[in-house]
């Protein structure tokens, strides 16, 4: 550069020179020597300056030459290292491809590297070579070749770093195979078990539907949830479903939740690799990429709790690609997190798919004479629990002592595991669920369950109450928020699968198996010590000594006829006693003794026939004496004042009760006297000294009343008192009888008339506020809509369920004469049964949407005058009608009159049609109904022409009959 710079100024200065020289005359009027001699100064100068330049031009020259060639032997060194590591690498990999394996992808990349670099320094090489023969003569450009050293000195850095990066913890992973469409599960098969056949091919249908993007599967622990979804799985390799996927990706969660496991799992069904240090937001990034390449169904198994799926990296908008999710789960509130579109519930084997599982496991022994009672007895202690019958199958398997499997029978009854792998196999898995529970408290309360006899509809009210007298749900509340939290406890056991429905409408029960593991858990816990139960005891001890802190005492069901005096001394802490079924006739002295009692339960000791003095329980909250043989009641329980719940029903020998017990019950808030002999006066007699019904009324706190009277009174049945109530079930009858009824979801306000005029007074009260209304044997008008002219009534508005039975006076049921407003306006479920003299349902013309506009569901039995069901002015009136069911109809020859158009009942689903000899048609046109899903005909043999259109076979799910 200073070389150039110095010619430039030489080239300059040579000009001016010779021009100066060419001039006589002075410049400026300078003398011309003097202007001369400073002419020929500053030429020296120059020349002087100009050939210091080139010579540090020449030195430069060599210099730079110099260090371009130390440069490209250090770098030709470097690079000479590093192509003997790759060499070593690619020689590993063409020795390991060999043995199945593949470069890891961090090799890869570093080998990838190694190229690009390769590629960059060799043209650099070459053009060092060429300066090289060129040397260093004055004339040669020194920039490029400054330039050219300068990159090799940086790319020599780069070839070290290249070559200290060579260190990998792995080189080889075992070698990919290409992307499998389904990876077969390993499991049991479900071949010829046909209930799980039809279940598969359900959740394959169900996987059809593009409405359906996530499906669970639930149920509990041990009931083969995971088995079945994994023979779903490997059918689907065969199936035309996956037309429709590229993919399916089976990933097991487990109770602990890690998110970077589940998203390895499906990285490696996809052969994606992932970095185990990145973030999961990035690990995500990359599944959705991946993922939004393929159709895919992801099966996640065992799943405890809700799974973000965005955080997971799964795409799950429409617009995205198509993702459908199948998830195995113990729990519904899991279901309900995942937003799940079907949910569907897998139950216990029936008992002859249970045997033929657990011979299955148990091997040809089973079929042994001697042995196979035995056996059979062993598997219904199983009930029918997959995973209990498979463990205990294989632990009995070919066992030929009949004393092995008496002793295996044995401890299962007592819920004991007889061999270590039941208690590994079964009860801890099972433990699992209990463990899940979200709070101490209901962890107690499924324990509590347990203290019930084994394959036992629990009540849920005697549940709820047993679990506030023992402090397991606040006391300190109203009985109704009480027992809203008691089912709210009772629903969350359900959907975990640790309790399940019982028998009958509100009961529940435990399964057997779960039982054993809640009588498992207990074992060494303060459960054991403070909850007992003494069903199994072949004797009753005279006393229950060491039990200081127990709280709860179960003696139900137990067939004991005598209770020592002293069994409840020392047992000053205990909140509840239950002796349920028992045999006693009598409670011991002792009772007295807990003072901290809150819940006596007596039901159903059908040979108890007094009470003790119980004035001393001062804390007790809840009674229970329904179905005993009590006579009397006596007056000391007027002191309980702290008493809320108190159940007489069934009380069939109940004669006495003294005058003031009810008055003095001010806490009160439930009293059930629904089928006592009880007699009830309006009014109290004192020189009868019986509790008389205006004791009731003046209970502040009642708010629930199930009661009988032999007569209407009309003071006693105030509407003003009758509406304050929450609940009631009020029956007027001349004598005690149990109900024939059948429960309604209108049950709130119950009214059951047996053998009552409808005409008669006192009635008014009742028929104005009861939601649901039952009609039996009564008299006194031939429509209920004469009724309706009191306006008192306002139209029976309330009312949202009745039942007429039996009341030969009805010729009709509503009477469009001297009818101005609406009736039955609310009725929803009508049901009309043995009306031997109705004729018609709707009779004349009412107000246009004047009556049964909201009725959903009708149904008439054996009415034998009745030759047509809707008439065509009732038919303007039903529109939201959903359900017909007519059968025993001896004159019925159409169900609907006139012709039927889709939009007159486009809710209709069902149509029951029974024993009907003369009935020929449904209607004159049969239209397309628009939702109808089940029909059912029997015994009609002159209806020819099906009740039906063609069209309905898109929403008919079921059709029943007979086959001709």
């Amino acid at each position: 550069m200073v070389m150039t710079k110095s010619i430039q100024l030489l080239f300059l200065v040579l000009p001016l020179s010779f021009v100066v020289c060419q001039h006589s005359k002075p410049i400026n009027a300078l003398p011309t020597r003097l202007f001369k001699s400073l002419a020929m100064d500053t030429l020296s100068a120059v020349i002087v300056e100009t050939g210091l330049c080139i010579t540090s031009v020449i030195f430069t020259s060599i210099a730079t030459l110099a260090k371009l060639h130390h440069n490209t032997k250090s770098l030709q060194n470097e690079i000479e290292k590093l192509d003997t590591r790759k060499n070593g690498i690619e020689e590993d990999a063409r020795l390991a491809e060999a043995e199945g394996k593949c470069p890891t992808a961090q090799v890869k990349g570093w080998l990838r590297k190694v190229e690009e670099v390769e590629q960059e320094v060799q043209p650099m090489m070459e053009k060092a070579e060429r300066i090289a023969v060129q040397g260093c003569s004055p004339c040669c450009n020194i920039l490029p070749r400054y330039q050219l050293s300068i990159r090799m000195a940086k790319k020599r850095l780069v070839v070290k770093q290249l070559i200290i990066s060579c260190n990998f913890d792995t080189v080889f992973t075992d070698k990919k195979s290409p992307i499998r469409a389904v990876e077969k599960q390993p499991g049991l098969s479900l071949a010829g078990q046909r209930e799980a056949e039809e279940m598969i091919e359900r959740l394959m249908e169900l996987l059809k539907w593009d409405e359906n993007k996530r499906i669970a599967v639930w149920g509990m622990g041990g009931v083969g949830k995971t088995t079945l979804v994994r023979n779903l799985n490997n059918k689907l390799e065969s199936s035309s479903m996956m037309e429709a996927l590229d993919i399916v990706i089976w990933v097991t969660v487990s109770k602990e939740l890690d998110l970077k496991k589940v998203q390895s799992q499906i990285a490696k069904r996809l052969n994606l690799e992932l970095d185990a240090n990145d973030a999961i937001e990035e690990r995500a990034k990359m599944l959705l990429k991946r993922l939004l390449m393929k159709k895919s169904l992801l099966i996640l198994d065992d799943v405890w709790e809700q799974i973000d799926l965005d955080v997971l990296g799964v795409p799950q908008s429409d617009d995205q690609a198509i993702c459908k999710i199948l998830l195995t789960t113990r729990s519904l509130d899991v279901c309900r997190a995942m937003m799940t579109n079907k949910e569907i519930k897998l139950d216990i084997l029936n008992e002859e798919a249970a045997w033929n599982l657990f011979a299955q496991s148990a091997g040809d022994v089973v079929e042994v004479p001697g042995i196979n009672p035995l056996a059979r007895a062993v598997a219904r202690e199983c009930s029918g629990l997959p995973l209990a019958l498979k463990t205990v199958g294989k632990s009995m398997r070919n066992r030929r002592k009949i004393e092995l499997w008496k002793h295996a029978l044995r401890h299962l009854q007592c819920s004991a595991p007889h061999v270590k792998s039941i208690e590994d196999e079964v009860y801890l898995p099972l433990k699992l669920s209990y463990n899940s529970l979200p709070s101490k408290i209901l962890q107690s309360c499924f324990l509590f369950c347990s203290l019930y006899p084994e394959n036992y509809s629990i009540r849920t009210n005697e549940l709820i109450q047993c679990w506030i007298a023992d402090r397991l749900i606040n006391e300190n509340q109203s009985l109704e928020e009480c027992f809203n939290a008691g089912i709210a406890l009772i629903e969350t056991l359900k959907d975990s699968c640790l309790l399940e429905q019982g028998e009958c409408t509100g009961t529940v029960k435990l399964h057997d198996v779960v039982r054993d593991v809640a009588i498992w858990i207990k074992q060494g816990s303060e459960e054991s010590c403070t909850r007992i139960s003494l069903m199994n005891i072949p004797k009753l001890p005279k006393q229950l000594s060491g039990f200081s802190e127990l709280t709860v005492l179960f003696l139900l069901g137990r067939p004991v006829s005598k209770i020592h005096d002293n069994l409840f001394g020392g047992l000053r802490k205990l909140r509840v006693v239950n002796l349920s079924k028992s045999h006693i006739a009598f409670l011991p002295p002792s009772l007295s003794q807990l003072h901290k009692l809150r819940a006596l339960v007596l039901r159903d000791c059908c040979h108890l026939e007094k009470l003790p003095p119980v004035e001393a329980l001062c804390k007790l909250q809840v009674i229970d004496l329904s179905g005993t043989r009590l006579r009397e009641l006596s007056n000391g329980m007027s002191k309980l004042n702290k008493l809320r719940e108190l159940d007489l029903s069934r009380t069939h020998h109940l004669e006495t009760i003294e005058a003031g017990t009810f008055s003095g019950l001010q806490s009160l808030e439930s009293l059930d006297m629904s089928f006592s002999a009880y007699k009830w006066d309006a009014r109290c007699n004192i020189q009868d000294g019986r509790a008389a019904f205006d004791e009731i009324l003046t209970l502040e706190r009642l708010s629930i009343v199930k009661i009988r009277l032999d007569k209407v009174d009309s003071l006693a049945l105030d509407a003003a008192w009758l509406r304050r109530l929450r609940e009631f079930n009020i029956q007027i009858s001349p004598g005690s009888c149990d109900s024939s009824h059948l429960p309604t979801q209108h049950d709130e306000k119950r009214a059951i008339l047996r053998g009552v005029d409808l005409m008669g007074r006192g009635l008014n009260g009742l028929l104005s506020t009861a939601s649901a209304l039952d009609m039996v044997i009564c008299g006194g008008m031939s429509a209920l809509s004469e009724l309706a002219i009191n306006n008192t009534l306002s139209g029976l508005k309330t009312l949202k369920s009745l039942t007429i039975s039996k009341c030969d006076c009805i010729t009709s049921l509503i009477r469009g004469e001297n009818i101005l407003g609406s009736i039955l306006p609310n009725l929803e479920q009508l049901s009309l049964s043995r009306l031997d003299n109705l004729e018609e349902i709707l009779y004349g013309v009412v107000p246009r949407r004047g009556c049964l506009r909201w009725l959903k569901t009708i149904e008439v039995v054996e009415c034998k005058k009745l030759k047509h069901l809707i008439s065509f002015s009732l038919l303007k009136q039903v529109r939201n009608l959903e359900e017909i069911k007519v059968r025993n109809c001896r004159k019925m020859k159409c169900i609907i009159l006139g012709d039927v158009s889709t939009e007159m009942i486009p809710k209709l689903r069902v149509i029951e049609l029974r024993d009907l000899p003369m009935l020929k048609t449904v209607c004159a046109r049969v239209p397309a109904w628009p939702a109808l899903e089940m029909i059912e005909v029997r015994n009609c043999p002159r209806l020819t022409k099906r009740p039906f259109a063609t069209s309905n076979a898109a929403t008919l799910r079921e059709i029943r009959g007979e086959l001709q």
